[in-house]
């Protein structure tokens, strides 16, 4: 026997860390689970990590069991309950001991599945999501679990079948208030409020090329379940094939070397002034507002959250009336802290994305430093807070943070 959280000499973990991250990246197809009664039900991922959670697992490796489980049994189309279960058990054995096993197999043989009422329907109630959902208010993900894991326990202990959406964020926020701190109950119950006024949230990611946007443009999308995301650097090259070529010049070229389509360049990166460096950004960033100004207009009146990223994100010079009262906007500022970050950043991106070689942006690194420190300024001026993001999960942390500080000035205690 193995005592929980004791894994180091359990046999079969080394394949599990070994191929813990691959299985990450297969791309899932929906199989269906039969039940004794003959019922056939989708497999939901979430289900089984709430049980496998309730059974002492750490969450990390109970989302990444339940991948595997979905990954492996998926070309059955079909399988039994049964089926699944011993499934689980046998790679809960091999991977984790033969507690972690019988702590399951007692778990799910007497799990009552709670449901919850949407909007659309009925939906099983699952720790993950909700943990998820929790941690996306900037609450600690250990803080989230433990979150979620009380509210499950309070359901069961009352007996509960079918509990409804709002019911269920109250029970969340007691337990945030009685469990964890006042803070976080706070923060969730200015969430709420937030998404029951309706209000779009419009997130505003700035930075210059090798901060990070993309990455955490895409984490913050999934963390908050935003579906539209859109780039400056797309607006850029859309605006090129529309606009006249006397007025194109500088969207010819990267951010940071906008200069060199500015009429009297006619000099070499390395004899540019920084004023020049600015004075082409600028022009190429006059180009590219509008269309930026359009794609925000648009989500506050089709009430649509939003995140844009990109060079281009300048508060100060955008017109942001249009979403006065109608939306939450949301400006923020990546910021990488000195050159040589950005060196080793603008090479590891070269080293994953070969259409873009580390050559054109490493020569050009003077002139994208003399940008970054033109945006901080900016958003200084504007008051937008600044991101450094020096490692992802501490920026995506940060961002969270901020945008939770900024909802809850909109809906705080009390309202």
């Amino acid at each position: 026997m193995v005592a929980v959280g004791d894994t180091a000499r359990v046999p079969g973990m080394e394949r599990w860390q070994a191929g813990r991250f691959a299985w990450t990246r297969f791309v899932a197809r929906k199989f269906f689970v039969e039940t004794a009664s003959g019922e056939t039900n989708p497999f939901l991922r979430g289900v089984l990590v709430e049980s496998l959670v309730r059974s002492g697992l750490p969450f990390e490796d109970a989302y990444l069991l339940a991948q595997t489980a979905r990954d492996q049994l998926e070309s059955k189309s079909k399988v039994t309950t049964e089926t699944l279960k011993q499934w689980v058990i046998a790679e809960l054995q091999q991977c984790f001991g033969d507690a972690k096993a019988a702590a399951y197999a007692l778990g799910s043989s007497t799990d009552q599945q709670i449901m919850v009422r949407t909007s659309t329907g009925l939906a099983p109630f699952s720790v993950g999501l909700l943990a998820r959902s929790i941690e996306a208010c900037a609450i600690e993900r250990t803080v989230a679990l433990e979150a979620a894991k009380q509210t499950h326990d309070d359901l069961r202990k009352a007996g509960t079948e079918i509990v409804d959406t709002v019911e269920l964020r109250q029970i969340v926020e007691r337990c945030l208030r009685r469990h964890c701190s006042a803070s976080a109950a706070d923060s969730y119950l200015a969430w709420q409020r937030f998404r029951a006024s309706g209000l779009p949230l419009i997130l505003l990611i700035g930075g210059v090329t090798g901060t990070g946007k993309s990455t955490l443009t895409t984490e913050l999308a999934y963390k908050l379940n935003i579906v539209r995301t859109q780039s400056t650097d797309m607006m850029r090259e859309i605006v090129r094939c529309y606009l006249p070529r006397d007025r194109i010049a500088t969207l010819d070229y990267s951010s940071f070397e906008a200069w060199r389509g500015l009429t009297d360049s006619g000099r070499s990166a390395g004899d540019i002034d920084p004023r020049r460096v600015i004075e082409g950004f600028i022009s190429q960033f006059e180009n590219v507002k509008d269309g930026l100004e359009a794609t925000i207009q648009r989500a506050v009146k089709e009430v649509q959250d939003l995140i844009v990223d990109g060079v281009h994100i300048l508060p100060a010079r955008l017109d942001l009336d249009v979403a006065r009262d109608r939306a939450i906007v949301v400006p923020l500022m990546l910021v990488v802290p000195n050159k040589k970050t950005l060196s080793k950043r603008l090479k590891h991106r070269a080293s994953e994305q070969t259409e873009r070689p580390s050559s054109h942006y490493l020569e050009g690194l003077d002139q994208i430093w003399t940008l970054q420190s033109f945006l901080l300024a900016e958003a200084e001026d504007r008051g937008v807070p600044l991101i450094v993001n020096s490692d992802v999960d501490e920026a995506l942390s940060g961002l969270l943070m901020e945008i939770s500080t900024e909802i809850s000035r909109h809906f705080p205690p009390g309202t």
